[in-house]
């Protein structure tokens, strides 16, 4: 396995590659976060080797080829692979497949065909636990070991009553499934809240086990909405996060810059809720945008706002407030175009020229 510190500087020059080398506006934690969980949808290469580890785990617990059966003898020995203790005499390949258990099992169930493949004790098999996990080390477990699940099956039929299980313990094996279709007790694939793959190992749903998980976003249309130009889905992304490099935060960043007031209206002093929406150039924009397409505004001056009066017109139809969205986010692109047109080439473009150029873009944005 590739080790985990030259993993996070692959990650750092990835990140470099992305802002040019200059300022990382949004973390690169924050980019590997699928789209609706506030990313960009990459992959984060620290979950993705977690992943392939997992995978390794997999196929070593699958066997039926030749590095498993070498693997196997070699390391194992015999002895149980859900409760064989890392040596410090293992590979560290195998030591990462051992330190990968305890989330491959979460992904995993046993599908049953006589039950004599399974080690009765120390595998797995009752909802991703073993008899003894859910006994307890202090339950003295000598009436089980060495047995298997066939000495509880008899006809095709869970017996746990033989044994004398609880009836709550016996009411959980009993919901584990024989199935008489498989030639042998198998491992099968199978992640919480899973439904690809039918039982075969699915890469995307590993990465989905491992990587970290977070809230949905409310502005997922507003970003990522059909039609809209990657430069635009990029500055309402960058919007939603508040990652404008306006000059306040430029300030904060300890970047100098020869005024901080906004270059539109030269009064206020710039940041993203002025620039965008406080701004009377900015303002005006929208408003006309609004009045002429969108039968008015109310007195909205922030994007959540606005998309919260969106959402509520609930008489429109859904193309409506599609055209509504996309109107938004070509706004905030032009005014930050516009703005960087004033910095860096000294041009302006008056409002009636704006407002031109964003109706140019939503005909070619809009079906």
């Amino acid at each position: 396995m590739v080790p985990l510190a030259t993993i996070r500087k692959i990650e750092g020059i990835c990140a470099k590659f992305i802002w040019h080398g200059g300022i990382h506006a949004i973390s690169w934690e924050q980019l590997c976060r699928p789209r609706k969980e506030g990313g960009v949808g990459l992959r984060s290469l620290v979950s993705v080797r977690e992943a392939a580890g997992i995978k390794l785990a997999w196929r070593f617990l699958q066997g039926g080829s030749l590095w498993s059966a070498w693997m196997s003898s070699r390391y194992l020995r015999g002895r149980n692979f859900w409760v064989c203790e890392i040596n410090n005499n293992f590979s560290a390949s195998f030591k990462h497949i051992l330190r990968n258990r305890p989330v491959l099992r979460k992904a995993i169930r046993r599908k049953m065909r006589e039950g004599g493949e399974t080690d009765l004790w120390l595998d797995p098999w009752i909802s991703g636990q073993s008899l003894l996990e859910i006994l307890g080390p202090q339950t003295d477990g000598a009436a089980y070991r060495g047995l298997t699940c066939r000495h509880i099956i008899s006809g095709g039929v869970w017996r746990p009553e033989e044994y004398r299980f609880t009836a709550q313990l016996g009411g959980e094996i009993r919901q584990v499934q024989i199935t008489p279709a498989v030639l042998t007790d198998v491992w099968v694939w199978a992640p919480p809240g899973s439904t690809e793959g039918a039982g075969e190992f699915r890469f995307s749903s590993c990465y989905d086990l491992v990587r970290s998980h977070f809230d949905e976003i409310e502005e997922y249309d507003f970003i990522w909405g059909k039609g809209l130009a990657r430069k635009m889905q990029l500055s309402a992304y960058k919007l939603v996060l508040g990652r404008m490099l306006t000059r306040d935060r430029l300030l904060r960043f300890g970047i100098p810059v020869p005024d901080p007031k906004c270059v539109l209206c030269e009064i206020e002093n710039e940041s993203i809720g002025h620039l965008f929406f406080q701004c009377h150039v900015a303002w005006s924009i929208w408003a006309e945008q609004s009045r002429k397409y969108l039968g008015g505004v109310g007195r909205e001056r922030d994007f959540r706002e606005i998309l919260k009066w969106i959402g509520d017109c609930r008489g429109q139809e859904q193309s409506w407030a599609r055209r509504a969205r996309l109107r938004l986010a070509a706004s905030v692109w032009h005014v930050w175009r516009e703005r960087n047109r004033h910095i860096y080439e000294g041009l302006s473009t008056p409002p009636v020229g704006i407002l031109h150029n964003i109706e140019s873009d939503v005909l070619v944005m809009s079906p």
